[in-house]
């Protein structure tokens, strides 16, 4: 069988070095510093006062957060955005916005931000900062107006990490003391020729790294790399290692895939606007990358437009729907709004212990769709608790819709009883016929606390513990040479461009599916005996020539190795024992196609671990 990699026919003209993608790392390959093991919680300036942001403006609002409950209910970051800088001194130091932030003034030294983050830390908050990967910040890109800028020449104004990665981290975290940081890259991007910030003011010219919506003529390697040397500098500047590290370019460079292994969140959109329609986009950005979350690596569809435009007071069903969207999604939970404006309503909200529980639940799986019909979505996250269950539904549309969600979309067993509580209500409610039913208004909700009977008895499928997996390779082609016409992330329960698994004209209704040239690293933890799954091509694959080799380790160990399979062959059965595995790796390869053919799809039906 280990003959057949010597035929090997490249996809895509994929490099032969990336084959080693495929070799099993021997370990759980996440980012897996810093203190986010739940999504980070608390509040940031940007979207209520943009660069004009003050001292007491900030501290206006930690005290109101400490005083309406929202501190308690876990809203504990306290973060500067945009603005705070001065300009780069002589000595490569940052000069700080002492008009903005007079605590910071020092007659000994430097101005330094000590005494801000000591005073937030006194208050019982964690401070966070912002800056930009490359030389200038998006404030310079964008808001040339803003009375906030950089000043000076165009050295000084280059406030952003570039070439100064090391010392500024040292600054910002070791001087500083601060907990989180928001690391931008308008600076990799907004900068080239014939920018608006060329033409604006005198900027250095530098060619693009990114180029939004382009994925052919982005640089996502060099844009990687760059937030890489970041990821690394914080884990070895924190050796207690309470950090919080955003990574901010907007879902390019194909952050989807790279983010968790450099940092705790990463942005998977564009900035979110205070509409409705912004809202559903940033949210079906990361609402498909259920495989992609878990403890300490999170989606990031951006913070909450809750407070504002048509989520304010005037639209709490709006509001509401949007805070249970990103609830389910794991998502982290930044207000960004005024709070000393929140209505009584706002405040209850935001702090529904229930429905934070929900966001914040240990285990880290990210809620994923489990039907989607007309404008009617659900939902469903597994909970730490064997058997329970996260559900939303939602409706997209302007009119009154009726939803239901069913004991198998859940997971459970529609053969035993059913316990439900309407998170926002905070109310049991009946469940009837194996489910439950509702009718939504138009943007209305229904968050649920569902608890049953797995439908897995014998063990427990993949589905329910996505926290654990992490995709190490999706066996596509690179963000900058992927092929327009070639999509879809790996799913679960689903085929990456969301089809029910289907393997020999077989549906099953359970498993991982994913393009081949894949490798998933699952932390097993050494929590379980066996590892079953029936692997094959799905029928989705458009060459009928295609062959995959299917492989199973263990902590780099080979378990099991196919035959290569081929579409409408029946899938191969596995069965391996995991007695002390930390890591299991399932890799699928393709053993054979035909020049020019789109990679295969395969499945791992059924995939349980018991």
């Amino acid at each position: 069988m280990l003959a057949v990699a010597l035929a090997l026919v490249p996809l895509f003209g994929m490099a032969a070095e990336s084959r080693q993608d495929l070799q099993p790392s021997a370990r759980f390959s996440v980012y897996g510093h810093g203190a986010a093991a739940t999504p980070p919680m608390g509040w940031n300036p940007w979207n209520a006062f943009r660069t004009e942001v003050t001292q007491d403006k900030i501290l206006s609002v930690a005290e109101t957060i400490k005083r309406n409950g929202m501190q308690q209910a876990g809203y504990r970051y306290i973060n500067i955005d945009d603005g705070w800088w001065l300009q780069r001194r002589a000595d490569g130091g940052i000069q700080i916005r002492t008009s903005m932030f007079p605590m910071a003034a020092s007659r000994s030294g430097p101005p330094s931000l000590r005494p801000w983050t000591d005073h937030l830390h006194a208050m019982g908050f964690k401070a966070g900062l912002y800056t930009d990967v490359g030389r200038n910040a998006c404030s310079q890109a964008h808001d040339a107006h803003s009375p906030n800028l950089p000043v000076g020449t165009t050295a000084q104004r280059e406030i952003g990490l570039e070439g100064f990665e090391a010392s500024d981290l040292a600054t910002m975290f070791g001087e500083w003391g601060f907990d989180y940081i928001k690391v931008d890259a308008c600076g990799l991007a907004d900068f080239g020729q014939g920018s608006k910030a060329l033409a604006s003011a005198t900027y250095r010219e530098g060619r693009p790294l990114i180029v939004r919506a382009d994925a052919q003529a982005t640089d996502a390697d060099k844009v990687e790399g760059a937030y890489a040397r970041v990821g690394r500098l914080l884990a070895q500047l924190n050796p207690d290692n309470d950090f919080v590290l955003s990574i901010c370019p907007w879902g390019e460079a194909g952050v989807g895939n790279w983010g968790g292994r450099h940092g705790n969140l990463w942005r998977t959109s564009a900035d979110i606007e205070m509409t409705w329609e912004s809202m559903l986009h940033n949210f079906d950005t990361a609402s498909r990358r259920e495989l992609y979350a878990g403890p300490g690596r999170w989606n990031d569809p951006d913070m909450l437009a809750v407070g504002l435009g048509e989520f304010g007071a005037d639209h709490m069903t709006e509001a509401r729907t949007h805070f249970s969207m990103w609830t389910i999604l794991a998502a982290p939970l930044l207000v960004g709004f005024d709070v000393n404006h929140a209505t009584p309503a706002q405040v209850a909200l935001l702090t529904n212990p229930e429905v934070i529980a929900l966001n914040q639940d240990p285990a880290g799986n990210q809620g994923r769709i489990v039907a989607s019909d007309g404008p009617v979505q659900v939902l469903v996250k597994p909970l730490s608790t064997r058997g329970e269950r996260g559900v939303l539904l939602f409706n997209r549309g302007e009119a009154t819709v009726q939803a239901r969600v069913s004991a198998a979309q859940m997971l459970l067993s529609d053969a035993a009883p059913l316990h439900a509580r309407d998170l926002w209500e905070q109310r049991d409610i009946a469940a009837t016929g194996g489910g439950l039913g509702f009718t939504l208004p138009a943007h209305g909700a229904v968050l649920l606390k569902v608890s049953g009977t797995p439908d897995t008895r014998d063990g427990i499928s993949l589905g329910e513990i996505t926290g654990r997996i992490h995709v190490a390779v999706d066996g596509l082609p690179g963000y900058s040479a992927r092929p327009a016409e070639v999509s879809g992330t790996p799913r679960v329960d689903r085929t990456p461009q969301g089809e029910p698994l289907r393997i020999a004209g077989t549906s099953y209704a359970r498993g991982i599916g994913i393009h081949a040239n894949s490798r998933l690293e699952v932390l097993a933890g050494r929590d379980f005996k066996r590892f079953t799954a029936l692997a094959g091509v799905d029928d989705s694959t458009a060459a009928a020539s295609s062959k995959v080799v299917f492989k199973v380790y263990g902590d780099g160990k080979p378990l099991f190795t196919s035959a290569p399979v081929g579409r409408g062959q029946a899938p191969v059965r596995i069965a391996v024992g995991l007695d002390g595995v930390q890591v299991l790796e399932l890799v699928a390869e393709a053993a054979s196609t035909a020049a020019g053919d789109s990679a295969p799809v395969v499945a791992w039906a059924g995939a349980g671990l018991q």
